[in-house]
């Protein structure tokens, strides 16, 4: 907000009445950049950066360095005013206060001002931001209709380029137009009066409309960029027959004072213009400072020369033609001669899918292009149904749907760069001058001390209500090689439609600081997105921690050309689905290959142990996809076939910091957190021993993830259910019984998923015994020894099953059982029992004798063990086949063991309580002597305080109190008793710590000595202590 008052005021010293009655200048408003590495502010009357406002294109995000103060979009037409003299009008909108182009009353600019109804004026909208993608609270209540559909079909939507999909991971948009550039004796409405009326009311300038739409991409190779499209309209009643368009650039590379050393050149063969800083250092002294350019993706077309300009092999193709036939011909470069509709010249529009022939679009076919009029089709996510007007899945190109017309940018005729030229900065608003600048065939300069240039592209015609379109990247590189890659790459982006695949959602983070640890907790949201291409892709999440905002510092992981590409992940967690390592697509031009992980498996939770207390710290939890390759089909990694391949693409991270390193917005999947020890009377919460009845054998262990999240005196049992007879492990129950509350519930057992979340503050990490099988046997002979001389294993026989119980073979006298065999004559005597020690009871088995035929438990001898037993029906479980040589014969007394592993089943029951955590002034008491200060001595700087990325200086100054009880007072002496300073603390009992900026009660900073504090906590006691300041 003070930054917002101070603009004011400087616009209205410098004669700018931005709230003049009736003038459009009161929609006037400024948005941020932030979606990738530039980031910047922005007009919505033409202008990027900022002369008074910052960010001024910084790059990267963060670092604090930028590139300039503002950058002025300008377009010009030759016209015949009213005494017939041929002139020339430039409409632009420069704040520079020295070189306003201004009228004499000073009461408006001749240049571009915003149209009212694109963003919305409402108090939700607290940035008073232009609209912008990925904040709904700018848009508009009702679009003006501009968009292909019927009036209202956009409201509650993006009003995108590309319909109401979003194509980028951050986009803009606001319209402008030249009405109050009143400056010369021109009128572009014929026998009108609305363009004889005088300011504000009147209508003049060249009669030019101006669509401005911003867009970036968080994915890797594009990360350097930022792509402005601009759609210029005719919206007179002249023709205009040379009209040029253009931009003023006012470069400051390297900040603020540091434009004296910039340097800038041009290339027309990539249709670039840049600059850098001739020693590379900026305003701070600090190297590094890297290439900055703007780069025509697309020039202004004239598809009304007969000349194939881009040398496409198309001749005067328009975006705005209409579909016409269905023609046989050629498609230019694009391939070769094919069946195709003559308003698609390039024939890459698809229509749907149609498996069944029937000639019409059904539920489960692809609707490839031909989405409808909002450019949504049924698989994307923000399908509401089919248009109103009846374009979707009609089998024809309508505008508004991709790969045709305005979404199609091999569909226009494209001129280049046709101008460039070095002047010193300052005024722009000799309209004649400028048009010259911009003469094409004009390259030209000489270095300036204070560098400033124009480019252009023109000149082309516009007849009555003809738009033409132009995008320009601003764009930066750490050299001159970097910079031309990213152009080359976001080039061959462009003309393939900005062909990125959409990363997956933002999962949802949550963030809990404890005492040198900070706990992380995020939602599966992302696993639910959907590309529009690729379908559902998600792969997996990285998690990454930095100590600065923007996470440069961990931005360390370099590509083939030495520049940093990736940022270093301190977790990541993937599908286990055989896609790992490096990705076998490289990341555009680099060479780098993305790293897709280690088959981990998902988790929803990460707890960051290596951190250190009173340290900021950004978190980030970013979700990726799996890119694309020709086998992954065949792999089973997607259920689509044939597409192009991709490299994977990552969602943003975004924190907002103000100038003097305060967060002020950050993403859903962001956190800014600071580790610290709880306040002295703080207990945490607790669970109990966990208590097991039943017969599995696995584990169940049960801790304490958040103590703050624990309810009081609360009693849990986790229960399953299981099959028949092996009783497998089929379900998972875990219910808060005191409330009679189920807070899990999985009809699937899978204990990895259990893992991976964490509930009512509790992790849960089971490790079920899944299958019965042996687990522990062997002979306990009756003098006390022990040997296993015996092998286990299930029956080899149709009959058998795992049988989850377990056994002794206990030896007694001759005769003591019979061996069961469904032949009663065949049945014969034994010297031995079997028992099942699970339920208590003798079981049938069959004794097979291997070696010594004599009905006598030896060596050799094969036991199976038998139940269900009626006759020839019978079931077997386990066979335990005795060594031939045993450590001894079985003798009366002698036992043989066996032990099932037994999974969780219906009869198994875990039980254990949870307290709250709570607050306890006897637990304080104790821990007075506890409390002291963070770093002592305090000498020069603390390594926890944030530097100043925006600006010189020392930046913060800070110590800590640590261990205090959530409500005291510090007051702290000098050595010879002076007051320097009183802290009244009021905190929540999970922070222990409270910060003094060394700064005295009258606002100075405190010099160097020792100090004594005083801690006195109503109810708890006082502790006096001191500390030292080395500066």
């Amino acid at each position: 907000m003070f930054i917002k008052i101070i603009i004011h005021l400087l616009l209205v010293v410098f004669g700018v009445l931005i709230a003049q009655d009736g003038s459009n200048a009161i929609y006037r408003r400024t948005g941020i950049h932030d979606g990738n590495l530039v980031y910047t502010r922005y007009s919505n009357f033409g202008n990027l950066g900022s002369r008074y406002e910052p960010p001024k294109m910084e790059w990267p995000k963060g670092s604090g360095t930028w590139y300039g103060y503002e950058f002025i979009m300008m377009a010009g037409a030759e016209v015949v005013d009213t005494s017939g003299n041929i002139i020339h009008i430039i409409s632009e909108n420069y704040t520079n206060a020295s070189s306003f182009d201004i009228s004499p009353d000073q009461s408006h600019t001749y240049g571009w001002e915003p149209l009212p109804g694109y963003f919305n004026t409402g108090s939700d909208n607290q940035d008073e931001y232009p609209a912008m993608s990925h904040k709904p609270e700018t848009w508009p209540n009702s679009w003006p209709h501009d968009y292909p559909g019927l009036p209202g079909t956009r409201d509650g939507l993006w009003n995108g380029e590309f319909g109401a999909y979003k194509r980028a991971d951050q986009e803009s948009y606001y319209v402008m137009d030249d009405r109050y550039n009143d400056e010369f004796g021109y009128y572009p409405f014929i026998n009108s009066s609305i363009d004889s009326t005088g300011f504000p009311l009147g209508r003049r300038g060249i009669g030019l409309q101006v669509g401005v739409r911003g867009y970036q991409w968080v994915q890797v190779q594009a990360e350097d960029i930022l792509i402005v499209r601009y759609d210029i309209k005719n919206v007179s009643d002249k023709v205009l027959d040379e009209v040029v368009f253009g931009m003023y650039v006012d470069p400051a590379v390297g900040g603020q004072g540091d434009s004296v050393d910039d340097d800038a050149e041009f290339d027309t063969d990539e249709d670039i213009t840049y600059c850098w800083d001739l020693d590379g250092i900026d305003n701070q002294g600090r190297p590094g400072v890297g290439y900055f350019g703007y780069a025509f993706l697309e020039s202004p077309g004239n598809p009304l020369n007969g000349y194939d300009d881009d040398q496409d092999g198309l001749v005067d193709e328009s975006q705005d033609n209409d579909r016409g036939q269905q023609v046989f011909g050629p498609i230019g470069n694009f391939g070769e001669p094919k069946l195709h509709w003559e308003g698609d010249e390039d024939g890459d529009w698809r229509t749907f899918e149609d498996l069944n022939t029937n000639g019409q679009w059904d539920e489960g076919e692809e609707v490839w292009d031909d989405t409808g009029s909002d450019g949504i089709g049924p698989n994307q996510e923000e399908y509401t149904g089919p248009d109103s007007d009846g374009t979707e899945a009609n089998g024809m190109p309508d505008h508004g749907e991709p790969n045709f017309g305005r979404t199609d940018n091999d569909e226009s005729d494209q001129i280049g760069l046709t101008s460039f030229l070095l002047r010193p900065a300052g005024n722009s608003s000799d309209d004649e001058r400028t048009w010259n600048e911009m003469t094409p065939s004009v390259f030209a300069g000489a270095l300036p001390s204070n560098l400033a240039f124009t480019y252009g592209s023109g000149y082309f015609s516009m007849p009555l209500e003809s738009k033409r379109k132009f995008a320009i990247t601003c764009l930066f590189g750490n050299d001159f090689d970097d910079i031309i890659r990213n152009k080359r790459t976001m080039q061959k982006i462009y003309d393939a439609d900005y062909s990125f695949a959409k990363p997956p959602r933002t999962p949802i983070l949550t963030a809990v600081s404890q005492d040198k640890r900070v706990v992380l907790k995020w939602d599966n949201n992302a696993e639910k997105s959907i590309d529009p291409i690729y379908g559902k892709d998600f792969e997996g999440y990285l998690i990454y921690r930095a100590t600065d905002p923007s996470f440069n510092t961990i931005k360390t992981i370099t590509d083939t050309y030495g520049n940093p590409i990736f940022w270093e992940p301190i977790a990541q967690f993937d599908l286990k689905n055989g896609l790992h390592g490096p990705h076998p697509i490289p990341i555009g031009e680099t060479g780098a290959h993305f790293n897709m992980g280690t088959d981990t498996g998902l988790q929803y939770y990460f707890i960051d142990e290596n951190v250190e207390n009173g340290r900021t710290y950004y978190y980030a939890v970013c979700s990726y996809d799996k890119g694309y390759d020709t086998d992954f089909f065949n792999r089973g990694l997607t259920n689509k076939d044939q597409l192009s391949i991709i490299s994977p693409s990552e969602c943003e991270k975004n924190i907002q910091t103000n100038l003097v390193g305060e967060v002020v917005a950050m993403g859903r999947n962001c956190a800014a957190i600071v580790p610290n020890a709880p306040s002295a009377e703080y207990v945490p919460g607790e669970i109990g021993n966990v208590l097991h009845s039943g017969l599995a054998t696995g584990s169940v262990n049960v801790s304490v993830f958040n103590p703050d999240e624990l309810k009081d005196n609360k009693i849990y049992h986790i229960t399953f259910t299981d099959t028949t007879i092996s009783k497998l492990t089929k379900s998972i129950t875990i219910e808060n019984i005191t409330d009679n509350l189920i807070v899990f519930d999985s009809k699937n057992y899978d204990e990895d998923s259990l893992k991976s979340i964490s509930i009512e503050g509790l992790h849960f990490d089971l490790v079920n015994d899944s299958v019965p099988a042996p687990k522990d046997y062997g002979w306990k002979w009756s003098n006390g020894a022990e040997s296993v001389d015996a092998f286990v294993e299930i029956d080899n026989s149709p009959r058998a099953n795992a049988l989850p119980e377990d056994f002794e073979i206990r030896v007694l006298d001759f005769g003591a059982d019979t061996s069961y065999n469904p032949l009663a004559f065949l049945r014969a005597p034994v010297n031995f029992q079997v028992w099942n020690t699970t339920l208590d009871e003798k079981f049938k088995f069959s004794l097979n004798e291997r070696v010594n035929i004599d009905s006598v438990l030896n060596g050799g001898d094969e036991i199976i063990i038998l139940f269900d037993v009626q006759g020839f029906s019978y079931k077997s479980c386990w066979k335990i086949t005795m060594d031939t040589l045993l450590t001894m014969n079985p003798s009366p007394g002698d036992i043989f063991k066996l032990t099932i592993a037994k999974p969780f089943g219906s009869l198994d029951t875990y039980e254990f309580q949870s307290s709250s955590s709570f607050s306890s002034n006897e637990i304080a008491k104790s821990g007075l002597d506890d409390i002291y200060v963070v770093p002592d001595p305090y000498v020069v700087t603390a390594s926890w305080e944030k530097p100043l990325y925006y600006s010189s200086g020392r930046g913060e100054r800070r110590i800590d109190f640590v261990n205090l009880p959530s409500n005291c007072t510090i007051n702290i002496f000098s050595m010879s008793g002076k007051h320097i300073k009183k802290i009244n603390r009021q905190s929540v009992v999970q922070n222990g710590a409270e910060s003094w900026d060394l700064v005295t009660e009258d606002g100075l900073t405190v010099s160097y000595g020792v100090y004594i504090y005083h801690v006195d906590a109503p109810g708890i006691g006082t502790k006096i202590g001191k500390f030292s300041l080395i500066k």
